[in-house]
């Protein structure tokens, strides 16, 4: 089941309001298109606040979440890399292949297995 929430334009005090939470989230572009699937766990500074609004920051390395992200959206989840593993090969399963931004990002994606 992919996250069953809203999307949210980013807005700096969108973000502050985030709890500091664990879990998962989506990054969005302008139209609803998910460019890249990501979680905050244990050793993500400050939770899910500070693991959205660092993606968009002047430091965003990712140049599709820094020329196409403008939404988000989230699930606060204690079991956030079950839950990330799921939400990827379920992305992966209908669409032949990973998020954009996460197959432009250097991170280890997990293995999914085959697809069909």
């Amino acid at each position: 089941m992919p996250i069953n929430k809203p999307w949210s334009r980013f807005e700096p005090e969108t973000a502050r309001a985030l709890r500091g939470y664990l879990g998962v989230y989506e990054l969005g572009d302008a139209e609803g298109n998910v460019l890249y699937i990501g979680y905050a766990g244990g050793r993500s500074l400050d939770g899910l606040r500070g693991a959205i609004a660092a993606h968009f920051g002047d430091a965003e390395a990712n140049p599709v979440i820094r020329d196409r992200a403008a939404q988000f959206r989230y699930e606060v989840n204690q079991m956030y890399l079950t839950r990330w593993t799921e939400l990827l090969a379920r992305y992966r399963t209908e669409h032949g292949r990973a998020p954009a931004a996460n197959e432009a990002s250097a991170e280890q994606l997990p293995r999914l297995g085959r697809i069909g």
